[in-house]
């Protein structure tokens, strides 16, 4: 008589296996969502660091910083483009009502997942608490960003006051 040589897994150990890859998963997904995040998220720290490269510019050649998309001197209820947070999905930069940034040089290249804005002014004008000097004219560019739709903002900013770009979250600003 011959015996038979059983090959093939136990149910047992396939739900080991399930329970296994389960787990790993439920580890997986959360930081591969976090390094996604991060990377829309580069698309505004990037066109952030062209506005601040066009505002040196634009000072160099007129000697003070622009407003795009409206003419302010304040930070206070700043007017984004475009008008809307785009949410998960990216859209297009608008066509018109965008003269302030052709006039600054700054253009995303593609659709876009934030609003911006940017606004400079007067020495005297500086808002307190961001760092500007008072005998300086100042500028500040700023993103908010929706990346995921969940209604929570994502705001980046930079400042001439400074060479970083900060960013906030939940946690606190980094």
């Amino acid at each position: 008589m011959h015996h038979r040589i059983k090959s093939g897994f136990t149910l047992i150990e396939l739900m080991v296996v399930v329970a296994i890859v389960g787990i790993l998963a439920a580890i997986a997904v959360p930081v591969f969502s976090g390094y996604v995040n991060r990377a829309k998220a580069s698309e505004a720290i990037n066109f952030i660091g062209i506005i601040r490269l066009r505002q040196e510019s634009y000072r160099s050649e007129f000697g003070q910083y622009a407003d795009a998309p409206v003419a302010t001197d304040s930070t206070a209820g700043l007017t984004f483009t475009p008008t809307t947070v785009p949410g998960a999905l990216p859209t297009m930069w608008p066509s018109t009502g965008v003269s302030a940034w052709i006039q600054l040089g700054a253009a995303p290249d593609g659709p876009v997942r934030c609003q911006f804005a940017t606004v400079g002014g007067a020495p005297a004008s500086a808002p307190a608490g961001l760092g500007f000097s008072n005998n300086n004219f100042w500028f500040l560019a700023q993103a908010r960003c929706d990346l995921d739709d969940d209604n929570t903002l994502l705001t980046i900013e930079g400042y001439s006051a400074t060479t970083q770009v900060w960013i906030s979250d939940q946690k606190g600003w980094e």
